[in-house]
């Protein structure tokens, strides 16, 4: 007999084993077949054909721990998550137990997961031809070739989902099941650059879908069909930072079932979305209303910049400085499409994704959606205003005024990026023999009588060309804060975790934390502030400050850092006081502050000692510390660009002011650098963070 039909029965226990691959059906095959040949129509025949239970592919990969199977064995499982959806990885499981997929193919095994139109995903049932491994004492599927596989329909009830706009879902309490429709207009990805998110559009507004599961399945222009639950999200370790600061969480959706997919490209939504600047989005105050996963459409200039292992791309506003980098979890892989807007002002649909939220404020961080070059051109008319917005408007964020901050005032404005030169900037008041403005040598400083007391006007004008623009500040001279204050050495001594409303004066920048010590006639203490406050302050003036008194990180045994965090600076009595200095330790080494124990509180207190600051240039990286006849001092720093100021007396014996920390709860104390004072005894204070 030359040929014929042969047909098997899946169930059929009397057949001798043969199974032909590609055959999934559940039901009886039947195919022309020719004895003369193995392999008939691109068929092949395996033997000893059989499902295993996951639980023996398990007991079986405990035999390979060198290497893969040849043999490959048949599993039936549902699919749990798919968690490279590059290259198919993803956990299986049925009732004996479930294991990991290294990788899946098509039933071919050339084409790889990623590669495959159709593709089965979580919640899906498959059929693997699988070989197994014992990676690293874990029992392992090495690679499953997919021979069949079912989209199951999601278990849920869609009579518990609402159906509403993106704007509504925004809006709906946290738990709310929502029904939302939307293009996919970018995606977020993780470290491997898997897709994990997507931010989602309709006509109305947009939302982040946080689903690593639903991501893969979709493409940028798709439109979509989600039921999903409305949530807010913080990172747990930073949920007291962000209730600090009244910001309550990413606005999202998690918990996505995709409905329905119309698998076209299609442009999203943009009628809704209102022009903005980075510097409105920067100052946008998240307690009065969280505008997270929102789109705004703004000039923005891009730059992208090199670091360790790590791409950034920042967006600046026009200034070219007020900005940002994007997020992101990949090192900046993942916003290489950037790379041909380097350099350039573009029209950028942007969103703050979230915030990271830290014991000195909030920081936004930034998702591009599209970027287009529009060969951006500034128009001079509005350089006046541009001028009172990024140059004029910071000086008069204070409005109270206690004492004479003799306050150098900007002058004369320009911008290469865009593109004009000296705007001139004059100002007038209202009530000069209460505030009045005097220029010497050439700078121009606000001076206040404080003996007038009351309100006043300041009108500054820019000029630029024929072009101008006027603004009006209103600022208040008081003679007395309207605060009860306590001292430095109160704060030390008050209740950990209480609010406390401290008078002190600004001593020096700290070293890798936003913010400063604040002194008294007694002790120091670090007060951690937001980033921008950092340029309203400098050494030397009289502050009140608010904020909780801690033990940052404190852990175990280990007391952790003394320190004001979450300080909001309610008022700037200026004035260039004297730093008192009576209370610092004398005539100890580096040795000595070396063998503190960090079980005892030692960050209030200061030593002076000599020492040589050694700067040290790795290539890769730059580092220094100090250093003394007893040995070396650490450095609390993450570069040595953070003590910049002090490189002109690199390997100089100098005397130097230095206070223990504990930031990040280690075994012994580093030192933040106060001061270096000088041969000829000129104090050099550590202010490089005020320029922020």
């Amino acid at each position: 007999m030359e040929g014929g039909c042969l047909i098997i029965e899946p169930t059929d226990p009397t057949k001798d084993g043969y199974v032909f691959d590609g055959w999934y059906e559940d039901q009886a095959l039947t195919i022309p077949f020719d004895f003369n040949e193995v392999i008939i129509s691109d068929v092949t025949l395996f033997a000893k054909w059989r499902y295993y239970f996951v639980s023996e592919l398990i007991s079986l990969a405990s035999n390979y721990p060198n290497g893969a199977s040849e043999e490959r064995f048949y599993v039936e499982a549902n699919i749990e998550t798919v968690s490279n959806p590059l290259y198919g990885e993803m956990t299986i499981s049925d009732e004996t137990g479930s294991i990991l997929v290294y990788g899946t193919y098509d039933v071919t095994g050339q084409i790889r997961y990623g590669d495959l139109e159709d593709k089965p995903v979580a919640g899906d049932s498959v059929v693997l031809y699988a070989n197994v491994t014992l990676y690293k004492n874990t029992p392992e599927i090495h690679s499953g070739w997919i021979v069949s596989f079912v989209h199951n329909t999601p278990t849920i009830d869609p009579n518990e989902y609402q159906e509403m706009s993106i704007l509504e879902a925004r809006t709906a309490p946290v738990g709310t099941l929502v029904k939302i429709d939307g293009v996919v207009a970018r995606f977020t990805y993780n470290d491997a650059l898997n897709p994990i998110g997507f931010i989602l559009v309709d006509e109305t507004n947009s939302i982040y879908v946080y689903d690593n599961q639903i991501a893969p399945q979709v493409e940028v222009g798709n439109l979509i069909r989600i039921a999903a639950k409305r949530d807010n999200w913080i990172l747990d370790s930073e949920q007291a930072n962000a209730e600090i600061y009244g910001y309550d969480g990413c606005i999202q959706v998690i918990e996505a079932t995709l409905l329905s997919n119309d698998e076209s490209n299609n442009e999203f939504d943009t009628s809704w979305i209102s022009d903005s600047t980075v510097k409105t989005l920067m100052d946008h105050d998240v307690s009065e209303s969280n505008f997270t996963t929102s789109i705004y459409r703004v000039n923005a200039l891009i730059e992208e910049k090199e670091g360790s292992n790590f791409t950034n791309f920042y967006f600046f506003d026009i200034d070219g400085t007020t900005g940002t980098y994007a997020y992101s979890q990949a090192s900046g892989r993942d916003f290489a499409w950037l790379r041909e807007f380097d350099g350039k002002i573009c029209e950028v649909y942007l969103s703050v994704l979230n915030y990271k939220s830290e014991q000195s404020g909030l920081t936004p961080r930034l998702l591009p959606i599209k970027v287009t070059d529009n060969n951006y051109q500034f128009d001079l008319s509005n350089t006046p205003s541009m001028v009172l917005t990024y140059y004029v408007d910071e000086q008069f964020e204070i409005d109270y005024y206690y004492s004479d901050p003799n306050l150098a005032l900007v002058t004369k404005v320009s911008n290469d990026l865009l593109g004009f030169e000296n705007a001139l900037v004059s100002y007038t008041s209202s009530n000069e023999d209460a505030l009045y403005f005097e220029e010497v040598e050439g700078i121009t400083y606000m001076r206040i009588n404080t003996s007038v007391l009351g309100p006043v006007t300041v009108s500054a004008k820019v000029t630029y060309q024929e072009y101008e623009a006027t603004k009006d500040y209103q600022i208040i001279i008081s003679d007395e804060p309207m605060y009860e204050t306590i001292t430095v050495s109160q704060a030390i001594n008050s209740e950990l975790n209480s609010e406390v409303t401290v008078r002190g004066i600004v001593l020096s920048a700290l070293v890798n934390q936003d913010g400063f010590y604040l002194t008294d006639e007694h002790a120091i203490i670090a007060v951690l502030v937001p980033k921008a406050s950092l340029s309203t302050v400098k050494v030397g003036d009289e502050i009140i400050v608010r904020g909780i008194r801690e033990q940052y990180n404190a852990s175990g045994n280990i007391v952790g850092q003394c320190a004001i965090t979450g300080g909001e600076i309610l008022s700037n009595l200026y004035g260039d006081n004297e730093i008192p200095h009576n209370f610092y330790i004398q005539g100890q080494n580096l040795a000595y502050i070396k063998a503190l124990s960090v079980n005892e509180n030692h960050t209030n207190e200061v030593y002076v000692l000599e020492a040589k600051f050694i700067w040290e240039d790795f290539g890769f990286y730059t580092a220094c510390h100090l250093e003394d006849e007893s040995g070396e001092g650490q450095l609390y720093t993450s570069s040595a660009n953070q003590y910049n100021w002090l490189k002109d007396y690199n390997d100089q014996t100098l005397t130097y002011a230095v206070a223990p920390c504990n930031w990040n709860k280690k075994s012994s104390y580093k030192l933040c650098i106060i001061y270096v004072q000088l041969e000829d005894g000129t104090i050099i204070y550590n202010d490089g963070a005020f320029s922020y």
